[in-house]
């Protein structure tokens, strides 16, 4: 499923349909964390990604990432008082909007990281 997610990211992207290419690329990013690829290349990719979104100015997908990283970074053990930072932030702010989804999506790695 790894390779089909790229492949839909460069197809979508050259179409001009960034959403769906973030999506993919979005999508990829998850199925490389819950594989248990090495934690440290995952970091790397997942910084690219931001990159990649903030220029495509793919916010909600971006966020989801920035969770991701932050969730990774944690694991890592990589500053992890402004990790717990970040995800509060970003619960606060979801919360302030009502998009539930984000909600949802950040406690969930929160418990992920909870139980790891």
């Amino acid at each position: 499923t790894i390779a089909p997610l790229l492949k839909g990211y460069q197809v979508g992207f050259e179409m001009g349909d960034t959403g769906r290419a973030c999506w993919c690329l979005m999508g990829r990013m998850y199925h490389l964390f819950f594989i248990s690829l090495a934690l440290d290349s995952i970091q790397k990719e997942l910084e690219a990604t931001i990159h990649v979104m903030t220029q495509l100015k793919q916010d909600a997908a971006r966020l989801r990432i920035i969770v991701l990283l932050t969730t990774v970074k944690k694991f890592l053990g990589i500053d992890t008082e402004a990790c717990d930072e970040t995800m509060d932030s970003i619960l606060t702010n979801a919360a302030s909007t009502r998009d539930f989804n984000l909600v949802a999506h950040v406690n969930l790695m929160k418990l992920e990281v909870f139980v790891f």
